[in-house]
């Protein structure tokens, strides 16, 4: 399967260390990820107008864009890109009318442009480019049996505590990755990686989201919730697959040992990270530089840990 990368708006930005490591991550896999080409942003959230279609455009012109360019699918490491363009790609499938309105728009779009000559055809776009998370890719395409045995069991003894978030897995019936409710595939991943897996109930909870914005107070709450429980299960690091909770639950960690005196901070690590880790990456490679809190010795006590034939 040829897939076209999407690193999306915040592993170009803020989040950009994330992104440097998970290609890093894939390349020490034996395979190699290809940015789309002048991609967009994905809208971020997904568009729930019922009249509306203007809030379509930015997904299919990418999606449409991936199909052009030769690819299979998508994939993306961000639950909200991701989100976004699967629930967007699942009402291009099953709402006629909005998926001729917005192929009637992009085909006269396409014809104004005036800074290509001539501009290319647009072939209308029916929902056919898969949209994929990076857990689901690995899982699906590369496998996490071929992970495992790439990385042996170089992990054993780190207490992790494996956080999906809101965005990656509901609404089930349209993102249809895992069981909401009782969700196994990150925590099948990271067993892959050999890593000391602990049963967080957690998991599935918001970190605050965008609120982080508007309502500061608010995701700090429900940050501390959060990693309250993974010290009281003795984690020794959460995983997060999401650049917003990597940033939340990092970020107002000095926060919340302010209003939280018995708080103590517990290191934030994205799954491409500890990928690349176990795969005997350097720490030096992982953009560990980038964390509030940090995550070095630990990192450091895991990379020496690992077997010789493992390390890179």
């Amino acid at each position: 399967m040829k897939v076209g990368y999407y690193p999306g708006c915040t592993l170009k930005g803020k989040a950009k260390s994330l992104d440097e490591t998970t290609r890093h991550a894939v390349e020490l896999l034996g395979s190699s990820l290809t940015e789309i080409e002048d991609w967009t942003c994905c809208g971020a959230t997904t568009p729930l107008s019922e009249t509306r279609i203007a809030n379509l455009i930015a997904q299919t012109r990418l999606l449409a864009k991936t199909r052009d360019a030769g690819y299979d699918a998508i994939v993306t490491t961000c639950p909200f890109c991701f989100s976004t363009l699967r629930r967007a790609n699942l009402t291009l499938q099953n709402d006629e009318i909005k998926r001729k309105r917005m192929n009637t728009y992009l085909a006269e779009d396409r014809r104004l442009r005036d800074y290509e000559d001539p501009p290319p055809d647009w072939i209308d776009y029916e929902g056919e480019t898969p949209v994929l998370h990076m857990l689901e890719w690995f899982r699906d395409t590369i496998g996490f049996e071929y992970i495992a045995r790439s990385c042996g069991k170089s992990l054993s003894g780190l207490k992790v505590a494996p956080f999906y978030g809101c965005q990656l897995l509901r609404p089930a019936d349209e993102l249809a990755l895992c069981d909401p409710e009782d969700p196994h595939i990150f925590e099948d991943f990271l067993n892959a990686l050999g890593a000391d897996v602990l049963n967080f109930p957690a998991r599935i909870d918001c970190c605050g989201s965008y609120l982080s914005v508007a309502r500061p107070q608010a995701a700090l709450r429900a940050g501390h919730r959060i990693l309250e429980a993974a010290n009281k299960l003795g984690a020794d690091a959460v995983v997060v697959t999401c650049p917003l909770c990597f940033y939340n639950l990092d970020e107002f960690q000095p926060k919340m040992q302010e209003q939280y005196p018995e708080f103590h901070n517990i290191p934030i690590l994205y799954f491409t990270q500890l990928l690349a880790l176990a795969l005997g990456a350097s720490p030096d490679t992982l953009g560990l530089e980038s964390h509030t809190v940090d995550p070095t010795e630990l990192v450091r006590r895991v990379h020496e840990s690992i077997p010789r034939e493992v390390t890179a």
